[in-house]
């Protein structure tokens, strides 16, 4: 089996192209469908192949799990930076009114 550097940083190690793509082989799309003619390179329709035959999804399977996947990594990476962007608001609001905070936590009899 060929493996490939998973582009996904948690896992830390390198995956199969199958392995990877396993969460999205089985979800099948009701359609409609249209036919598409690509061009590939050699080395890939040669993984893309490997992988269908492995796995027993057909070749246009494989390619639209891994565009599911590519949607599903796009869609990850967007929430992510707004999260961050979102942190990074709240911290920023959070040391610009600590010093506030201090001065009324002072001022209380305790």
């Amino acid at each position: 089996m060929t493996t490939y550097p998973d582009a996904d940083p948690h896992r830390g190690r390198p995956a199969s192209v199958t392995e990877t793509l396993a969460p999205y082989l089985g979800t099948a799309d009701a359609g409609p469908f249209a036919k598409l003619s690509i061009s590939l390179p050699e080395p890939l329709l040669a993984a893309v192949r490997d992988v269908a035959a492995q796995t027993g999804v057909p070749v246009s399977g494989v390619i639209a799990a891994s565009i599911r996947r590519l949607v599903d990594e796009v869609a990850q990476a967007k929430l992510d930076a707004a999260l961050d962007a979102d942190n990074a608001a709240g911290l920023a609001f959070a040391e610009a009114a600590a010093p506030m905070h201090a001065s009324v936590l002072e001022r209380l009899p305790w």
